[in-house]
């Protein structure tokens, strides 16, 4: 199996921990957000950070992963038809357990995941000590929402981060209501 990259030139080369990103792109079966994806590798204590940070460099140099950016610079990680192909063909890679405890997990979360791949917040502190909450609704690459607040604090952009996250429809409607001035 070779590549662009010259990496991976067989089966062996490509790791378990590889093969396993590969099908857990696969089961998501949409592009997911870095931060997520680490969450869904690690939560079931299984995999070693820094192999799972190694095997998804590689994974992407190779070309079976893809990294895009969505709107707001965000990146966003899919498997590809090389990926599906090469994910085929070395399955058995991946043991019984590994494979059924992710396969549970996601199963298990899917919702969760399908949220926080679509809905997400995040804040940031500028050099002058201001603090800014984003918020956004993704719909593939593009934010469908995209709204940046400047807030008080920290204890602000934090709960409004969680707020947004646990409620970004019923938020966005209040505040369109309130810009309207309807109630």
């Amino acid at each position: 199996m070779s590549n662009r990259s010259g990496m991976f030139e067989n089966g062996s080369q490509l790791s378990a921990d590889g093969v396993l990103i590969l099908r857990v792109l696969e089961i998501i079966g949409e592009a997911v957000p870095d931060d997520t994806l680490t969450e869904l590798i690690m939560a079931p204590g299984l995999v070693n950070y820094f192999s799972y940070c190694r095997c998804l460099s590689g994974l992407t140099e190779a070309g079976f992963v893809s990294r895009n950016l969505d709107s707001m610079g965000k990146a966003l990680y899919d498997i590809t038809a090389s990926g599906s192909s090469v994910l085929n063909s070395l399955k058995y890679m991946i043991s019984g357990g590994l494979g059924a405890a992710y396969e549970s997990y996601i199963t298990n979360h899917r919702d969760d995941i399908r949220k926080r791949t679509r809905i997400d917040a995040g804040w940031t502190r500028d050099t002058r000590g201001n603090y800014y909450v984003h918020c956004f609704v993704r719909e593939g690459l593009k934010a469908v929402i995209d709204l940046t607040v400047p807030v008080a604090d920290r204890d602000d952009a934090e709960q409004i981060t969680a707020s947004w996250k646990n409620g970004a429809s019923e938020k966005y409607v209040a505040i369109l209501k309130t810009l309207l001035d309807r109630s």
